[in-house]
């Protein structure tokens, strides 16, 4: 039967039509969900695409196909003849490559003047696609750290303009150190296999494997791990078994070798090529136990050489194997004995934290959920029970991109319950509740795992309180800017105490961390030279301590001292790692920066104090001999010009007294007495009293501290 011809003017033709019609090549009425998908009984299926789009012709293509090597040589001045990565940037404007979803994404309503809601603050939309070591393009989400610094850039520019942090080169760039010499690396392992250490340097390089990851990789106990060296030293190289042992064993020997103070680089990399072919040949298309350990260890090693990217996919395939043994419930793993569910327990807690760590540092979402009530007394695991707190940061904060009170109130109530009870839940990590730890060596040395800890949960803070951080910087950054332009004094903020509380709340966390990372460093026993997580927090420390220098804050904190400890801690952790290298650049761009603007602060403020002070003692700058009335004299005017009538109206204490400049200014100072030295002056307070009390450096008091976030328990 032949089909019906359908006139020109009965033809209806849909502009958009679903995915599901399309494949099929059938017609779409374009309604959500449309009728077909709906008689079909796919209607929760029926997506819409978001329209036509060339790849060669998009942006990210024509950006890819310019990248050159032209600033080889100008990124070895800067990171040094042996930086151990190679970059290649993009021509100016193609480097930041804003998602195409970003314009269709919810923006929160401008509220009304008294009726804004307290405590809430939008997350700033920056996810965006940036360019690695090697040309190609990375996602990284609004949680990660190069999102935060690029709000900093610019909030900087907006301030003061041009300057070398703002316009950083490599400001697009996510830096990672590119590994030379890998392309026959396979067959040379073929052809000679790496032998085992000998028993003294095995030992030595377990020791720093401990070390450096305690708290982070807690697989089992130091003596158990050395128990099962020596057997595996003392073992034949056949079965399958040993092949999987000889791969957790060379994984954790080339960390150890890469932790340890000496310059055994070269033969970390060496275990760690031959640890990696035996998991890869061995081990991986089976899904157990030493799969999972295997590629956790390859994680770790991979974020200590500074390539993060590559840590990222290769803890992907071990929270896969742990989904696929059912690691993740716990009531699979209580089926077992007691010694293997004390190990499938501890797995996933270094799921957990490996986990949540790239997630928030890179603002990917979290590849783990946790089902676990990590509150829960019996087996309290202090580690868990903080990424418990940082999936909630992250899905219930940056993932919506929004800060509601409801959420907020969760999650400090969170923290306050964790810094509480925190020190019970050590023994089930296996961190020691002191300080530093005496070693069978006769040595003292810092307690790795408890500075883990603790700079983890001020992260956590400053991860949830940074929003609000940036709001009233910028807020601050335009009153100023809008002032100054117009010739005005700054009006008043109208922010809410609690956005200030939380503000302050996390350039408090900020100063925590620096002074207590500092401790490592001031230690007499060597510490690892390559930390990952303690380099993390210690730039994320340095953001905010520099952030907060445009809110003019260090009022109120000693910003400028704990920006010099991150910066000084970084260079000593920037020998090695290029992350921590790059961080440090980075830091010292934005020390510059402050500086550029603590001295364009003081010279506005000298410029409109130099008029009262021109009228008591006159003034010779810029007016060669012409001297000023003195303000003492009766009957006598001093001289207004139009730049002095301008720094009045900026004096926020004369503002009123602009329609005084044509009059005489009436001065009446009372006696001085020289013994009134001796007594205490009580100082203006930069912030509200009631909020924040001087103590020590002028940090937040402890009543905030452990009424808000409880952070007066987690202090050394």
């Amino acid at each position: 039967m032949p089909v019906r011809k359908t006139r020109s003017g009965e033809r209806r033709r849909c502009a958009k039509a679903c995915r599901s019609c399309k494949r099929r090549k059938e017609k779409c009425d374009g309604v959500r969900p449309c009728g077909r998908c709906i008689r079909r009984g796919v209607g929760h299926d029926c997506s819409f695409s978001r329209g036509p789009s060339s790849a060669r012709n998009s942006p990210v293509m024509s950006a890819f196909h310019d990248f050159n090597d032209q600033n080889h040589s100008q990124n070895q001045n800067r990171f040094g003849q042996d930086a151990p990565f190679r970059l290649a940037p993009a021509p100016p404007g193609q480097l930041s490559i804003d998602l195409l979803d970003y314009a269709t994404l919810p923006k929160p309503r401008p509220s009304r003047q008294g009726q804004r809601c307290s405590r809430t603050a939008p997350v700033p939309q920056l996810s965006r696609l940036i360019q690695d070591g090697r040309g190609k393009f990375m996602f990284i989400g609004d949680s990660a750290n190069l999102s935060f610094l690029q709000s900093i850039r610019r909030l900087v520019r907006d301030s003061l303009g041009p300057c070398a942090f703002a316009d950083d080169p490599l400001r697009h760039l996510l830096v990672e150190a590119t590994p030379e010499g890998r392309g026959n690396w396979i067959s040379e392992i073929v052809k000679r296999p790496t032998p085992r250490p000998d028993p003294e340097r095995a030992r030595y390089l377990v020791r720093w494997y401990m070390r450096a990851t305690s708290c982070v990789l807690n697989l089992s106990d130091e003596f158990e791990i050395q128990a099962s060296l020596s057997r595996w030293l003392q073992s034949s190289h056949d079965g399958p078994e040993q092949d999987a042992n000889s791969a957790i064993f060379f994984l954790i020997l080339a960390i150890g070798a890469q932790t340890c103070p000496e310059h055994l680089d070269d033969l970390a990399e060496q275990y760690f090529n031959y640890g990696q072919f035996l998991t890869v040949s061995g081990i991986m298309e089976d899904p157990s136990i030493a799969t999972i350990q295997a590629y956790v260890l390859i994680t770790m090693y991979l974020l200590g050489a500074s390539r993060r990217n590559a840590a990222f996919m290769h803890l992907g395939i071990a929270v896969r194997a742990a989904y696929a043994l059912g690691i993740h419930r716990d009531d699979i793993n209580a089926l077992f004995d007691r010694p293997e569910y004390v190990v499938r327990e501890r797995l996933w807690n270094v799921l957990r934290v490996l986990d949540l760590f790239m997630s928030a540092s890179l603002g990917r979402p979290p590849a783990t959920c946790e089902t676990r009530d990590t509150k829960a007394h019996a087996n309290y695991s202090a580690s868990n029970d903080l990424c418990a707190i940082f999936e909630a940061v992250l899905t219930q904060v940056y993932s919506k991109r929004m800060v509601v009170p409801q959420a907020l109130e969760r999650i400090s109530e969170h923290h306050r319950q964790w810094a509480v009870k925190f020190m019970s839940g050590l023994a089930v990590d296996n961190i020691r509740p002191s300080e530093y730890i005496d070693t069978d060596q006769g040595e003292r040395e810092p307690n790795i795992g408890l500075y883990h800890l603790k700079e983890a949960y001020y992260w956590t803070i400053m991860l949830l309180a940074r929003p609000f951080l940036i709001e009233s910087v910028s807020r601050h950054v335009s009153q100023t800017t809008t002032a100054a332009s117009a010739g005005t004094s700054t009006p008043p903020t109208t922010s809410s105490p609690s956005d200030h509380l939380l503000a302050y709340a996390c350039v408090d966390s900020a100063i925590r961390t620096v002074d207590l990372l500092r401790g490592l460093v001031t230690s007499r026993s060597p510490v690892p030279k390559r930390l990952p997580f303690v380099v993390n927090s210690l730039f994320v420390a340095a953001l905010v301590l520099g952030l907060a220098q445009f809110a003019d804050m260090d009022r109120a904190f000693p910003l400028e001292r704990g920006l010099a400890g991150a910066r000084a801690l970084l260079a000593v952790f920037g020998r090695h790692d290029a992350v921590a290298r790059r961080a440090r650049h980075i830091a010292d761009d934005l020390h510059a920066a402050c500086g550029a603007y603590r001295d364009g602060r003081a010279r506005r403020k000298m410029e409109r104090q130099s008029l009262l002070i021109g009228g008591l003692f006159g003034s010779v700058h810029g007016r060669g001999a012409e001297a000023s009335p003195s303000l003492f004299g009766a009957g006598t005017q001093p001289f207004v010009g139009m730049a002095d009538h301008e720094s009045l109206l900026m004096l926020p204490d004369l503002a009123g007294m602009a329609d005084m400049a044509d009059m005489a200014l009436p001065l009446s100072p009372q006696t001085l007495v020289f013994d009134s030295f001796d007594d205490d002056i009580p100082l203006a307070s930069a912030v509200d009293p009631n909020l924040l009390q001087e103590e020590g450096h002028g940090v937040l008091g402890e009543g905030f501290r452990s009424g808000f976030f409880g952070l007066g328990g987690v202090d050394c």
